[in-house]
């Protein structure tokens, strides 16, 4: 049975204007306030391209963590209160992945600084991935899921698997200092997506046991 407390919290988490607070939140306090506030050091613009940057990767790692979270606590109602802002979170991976792009012309000085960064192998890894990114942000709505079928939908967000391992890896080689941040994700999700294959074996094993248990306890009882 369920406090009351822990009822307002899930009807809190479940709401889409705490998400909607959340996901913005996020940006406002880590990119809108320091430029106002002068706390983005002595290179301003750097600063914010790696801001930005290191918000889209770990909110594309949040939204790739709700799906096994449901599979490991199925009955936990606070992931599954979680679970309900999955489109909203991807979303916004894709909207501040973006902001980091833009950032990132401005860094170079424009279109012409962005066209000579392109010899760098690890910008092609950030744009490939943003690019799934921008696909799955685009279809992330019911008229692409009844287009494409909910088959084909889901095969097509499954690239959401593939825009992260590009853009972990574009992370962990844009810079020095990077990877310390990039492991801790890749982390995370390796271990995520290993408990939840774990548990779906498990499943899948243990409940032919049971089954055959239950028809052995039948057939022996007198």
């Amino acid at each position: 049975m369920l406090s009351s407390q822990m009822k307002l919290l899930i009807k809190i988490l479940a709401n889409k204007l705490f998400a909607l607070v959340v996901l913005a939140g996020v940006g406002i306090w880590l990119l809108v306030v320091p430029a106002f506030t002068g706390g983005l050091g002595a290179n301003p613009l750097e600063k914010l391209l790696h801001q930005s940057g290191e918000i889209a990767i770990w909110t594309l790692g949040a939204v790739l963590s709700l799906s096994p979270l449901r599979v490991l606590f199925p009955h936990s109602q606070v992931v599954v209160a979680l679970n309900r802002h999955r489109r909203a979170v991807g979303v916004s991976a894709c909207f501040y992945g973006l902001l980091h792009f833009g950032f990132h012309v401005l860094y170079e000085g424009g279109l012409d600084g962005l066209a000579r960064s392109l010899s760098k192998s690890f910008i092609w890894f950030g744009v490939a991935g943003l690019s799934i990114l921008v696909a799955l942000a685009l279809t992330s709505n019911t008229w692409s899921i009844r287009k494409l079928g909910g088959t084909n939908w889901k095969l097509l967000h499954r690239l959401a698997y593939v825009a992260a391992a590009l853009l972990i890896y574009h992370q962990s080689i844009a810079g020095k200092g990077h990877w310390h941040i990039a492991r801790w994700l890749l982390l995370l999700l390796f271990t995520l997506q290993i408990a939840r294959l774990a548990k779906l074996l498990l499943t899948k094993w243990i409940r032919p046991l049971r089954t055959l248990s239950s028809f052995s306890t039948i057939t022996t009882s007198p």
